[in-house]
């Protein structure tokens, strides 16, 4: 036992050194998602009254200083990127108990019903909560990296600045513009799709009961993403699925894809606004917020 301790103190001694350091753990394969978690922490996190969640389009596209203006009622953003209707199950199950909120809003698009879930989520929000919240330096050894790694990830991973309320900013200059991304068709429904569609319907399930009003918001996408009838069928098809769904839940379903309001100057690629889009999109979304929000 003796000898154990001798060979483990030096280990964790210099993970302690690491993470005083800004070293963090690695925790998920999502460096947003681990820096966003360190955020919430840093931020002192508590009960909100309004929790939005999502992916990217959450996180870039509600604009955190509009809806704090507009709404009298606390608020934090915990979206990510690339997050799946699958991952936030399971995200929304460990959040909730932790920060109480009434109402839940979520943005989101075709992205979040293409894929399979992070399995590697559950890494972190399968930890018992003490630990999540007050030993951090745990996921070295949970998630064992190499210090090359954790070093890496700290000095490469990409930069972002999140608001006091856990939202970001996203401006492209037009020279920027990834054209593949820009002019980029997926393929949509997937083979994930209906899996992603019935956990919808799970999580729209079980956040009525446990009386918290779910707010699903469609965001704009592309005019030129649509620009076949086969295209606008199968976004109309997806709309119709998801209204239903929430609908049929006792949630509330809003649609903001207006390709009139929205034009193709206000987008960074057939999904995602650029910041000047985002301002009129969360102003669209807080006056229909107003007549909800008690």
């Amino acid at each position: 036992m003796v000898k154990t301790v001798l060979f483990a103190l030096p280990i964790f001694i210099l993970f302690e050194i690491l993470f005083r350091l800004g070293f963090a753990p690695i925790v998920t394969s999502s460096d947003l998602f681990d820096a966003k978690m360190r955020h919430i922490k840093k931020q002192q996190v508590k009960q909100v009254n309004l929790m939005a969640i999502g992916s990217s389009i959450t996180l870039y596209e509600l604009k955190s200083d509009l809806v704090t203006q507009n709404l009298d009622t606390s608020y934090y953003n915990f979206a990510s990127w690339g997050v799946q209707i699958n991952d936030l199950r399971l995200m929304l199950r460990k959040f909730i108990p932790e920060h109480r909120p009434k109402y839940v809003i979520m943005c989101a698009s075709l992205g979040e019903f293409m894929s399979p879930p992070n399995s590697t989520y559950a890494n972190f929000l399968n930890t018992p909560g003490f630990i999540r919240n007050n030993l951090p330096e745990f996921f070295y050894l949970k998630n064992y990296n190499s210090i090359h790694q954790i070093i890496w990830r700290k000095y490469f991973e990409y930069p972002i600045n999140f608001d006091a309320w856990g939202g970001a900013s996203l401006t492209v200059k037009p020279k920027d513009i990834n054209h593949k991304m820009w002019d980029a068709h997926d393929v949509f429904p997937t083979r994930y799709s209906q899996s992603n569609y019935n956990g919808l319907d799970s999580l729209a399930i079980w956040l009525k009961q446990q009386r918290i009003k779910f707010i699903f918001i469609q965001a704009p996408i592309k005019k030129s993403y649509a620009n076949t009838a086969y295209d606008q069928q199968r976004i109309n098809a997806h709309f119709d699925k998801c209204r239903s769904i929430i609908e049929s839940r006792g949630g509330i379903y809003l649609n903001y894809y207006n390709t009139t309001i929205f034009s193709d100057s206000l987008f960074v690629d057939q999904y995602h606004l650029q910041n000047a889009g985002a301002i009129v999109f969360t102003k669209e979304i807080v006056a229909d917020l107003k007549k909800v929000i008690k």
